[in-house]
């Protein structure tokens, strides 16, 4: 049985950590292993066994026994030299315990064997297996044992509850029904405390197995959440409103998924330097408000394909550099102690800011499509550091300049321009400088720079223009000239 225990209990824990029935101890894990089965008779002497797997080795161990009336027959720890914990693996310790139970120490009784570890005097986890006691001396107090397998102590239920047990007398027979029902109660102080009273409307059929096990579903998935206990109760045969026997467990119900509040949800924005946070810690679940909520952040964007995850008890919220654009898929899944989740989505986008360039020539800004006369081929001044973008992107601009087309150089701050050596006849040429950042976009201005020594030649239209104003003029002129000297001659009249 040993064996098979630590087996178990080494692949419970890459699963999950052990409950603990204090909230207070939830870091300790424990496992508690009973090598006898539900129904063991002892009569006369009978030695009783079973293991105890803690990551705790200060943990203290004890036993009780109760008859089904709740009376504490016997109990004690487990704490001789032959009984104390031994290393298990380098983070556990396990212990195989002993007790001889004699018969005739005790009345006939349907008994629990109950297996409680604390620490620092705080219960850990306990439990518990029904057996049975024959004294001949003595009447057992009840006919029947009971052990309550699902659900199990203080257990999460979601929907309807599903209710797998064990009952038998002590020759192994079964009761035909047996008075089921829960009662819901504020707070887990309020369960289990009063003796139930039997009810004939309570009473449902009951069908077992071979190995005294039945099952039972009761419709949970319309009650409101809240403590609730179940109790499962097995009348007098001879006054079904009297019990001879019953079992009450403590659960909680929990129907009603975990509430997200995001405070200021992300939305649109221009990249910027700062961290963009996502605060979720106002969700809440509606009814176990003093419960611990787990959340799972899950990040993309459309830059890369890696998936950032954030997860944790802690993890109320969710950082975003700001300074990286792109477009993104945020989901949130808030999970509650019960099992039950919500999950929100948002779409969103860090945009980026192109760059706006800036231009000087010796020292004077110029702007886009400006012609420059310069006063000589001596080496130009050029600058673009005034250049301006986002803070995150201002450090890595990068200024690149190129003459009608070729690029010449790079960077920001004073570059001296060289008039090209096979383009000094040359009356112009195109300056270009583009602003780039680091995600690639940028910015451009082109001005023409003028060559001072090289004279301006008379265009052919204009030549053609010249002439013909000339043309004009002349035969204006000539006109003129003409009539002038035809009113000049005398001009001699004819006698008669």
């Amino acid at each position: 049985m040993r064996v098979v225990l630590i087996g178990l209990f080494s692949v419970l824990l890459l699963l999950f950590s052990v409950d603990s029935v204090a909230a207070e101890s939830e870091e300790i894990d424990v496992s508690i292993g009973f090598d006898f089965v539900f129904g063991e008779i002892i009569q006369d002497e009978k030695i009783i066994s079973g293991t105890v797997v803690s990551s705790e080795e200060a943990v203290e161990i004890s036993w009780e026994i109760y008859n089904s009336t709740g009376f504490k027959y016997n109990w004690g720890t487990f704490d001789g030299e032959s009984e104390g914990l031994t290393p298990l693996t380098d983070d556990y310790f396990s212990m195989d315990w002993h007790m001889s139970i004699k018969s005739n120490d005790y009345y006939s009784c349907s008994c629990e064997f109950k297996v409680t570890v604390s620490f620092d005097s705080i219960i850990i986890l306990e439990d518990k297996m029904p057996f049975f006691i024959s004294n001949e001396n003595y009447v057992s107090d009840s006919n029947y044992s009971m052990l309550i397998e699902n659900p199990l102590e203080n257990d999460w239920i979601n929907g309807n509850l599903l209710i797998e047990a064990r009952i038998s007398d002590i020759t192994g027979g079964n009761p035909s029904s047996a008075q089921i029902f829960v009662n819901r109660y504020v707070t887990f102080t309020e369960t289990c405390n009063d003796e139930p009273i039997a009810n004939i409307e309570n009473e449902v059929l009951l069908s077992f197995d071979s190995d005294n096990f039945f099952s039972l579903e009761l419709d949970m998935e319309t009650k409101p959440d809240g403590w609730y206990e179940l109790v499962i109760l097995i009348s007098n045969l001879d006054d079904s409103n009297n019990m001879d026997f019953y079992t009450c467990l403590p659960f909680k119900l929990n129907n009603l998924n975990p509430t997200i509040s995001i405070i200021n949800p992300p939305s649109d924005i221009i990249e910027e330097l700062s961290t963009m946070v996502i605060d979720a810690s106002s969700s809440e679940d509606p009814i176990w408000t003093e419960d611990i909520l787990y959340f799972i952040w899950t990040c993309t964007n459309s830059e890369d394909n890696n998936i950032i995850v954030h997860e944790g008890y802690d993890a109320i919220s969710f950082e975003l550099d700001s300074s990286i654009s792109a477009n993104y898929n945020l989901k949130l899944e808030v999970v509650d102690q019960g099992g039950l989740s919500s999950t929100t989505e948002y779409n969103f986008s860090i945009s980026n800011l192109i760059p706006s360039s800036k231009l000087m020539i010796n020292g004077v800004t110029v702007n886009d499509g400006d012609e420059i006369n310069l006063d000589s081929l001596s080496p130009i001044l050029l600058d673009g550091s005034k250049s301006s973008d986002t803070e995150n992107d201002l450090q890595g601009l990068r200024c690149i300049w190129s003459i009608n087309g070729i690029v010449m150089f790079e960077g920001c701050e004073n570059r001296e321009l060289i008039w090209p050596e096979n383009q000094t006849d040359e009356k112009e040429i195109v300056l270009r400088l583009d602003v780039m950042d680091n995600n690639g976009d940028f910015s451009s201005q082109s001005v023409k720079l003028i060559n001072p020594n090289v004279n301006d030649s008379l265009p052919y239209p204009m030549i053609v223009l010249l002439i013909s104003f000339l043309f004009l003029i002349s035969s204006i002129f000539y006109r003129f000239r003409k009539d002038s000297e035809d009113n000049s001659i005398p001009k001699w009249s004819k006698e008669k």
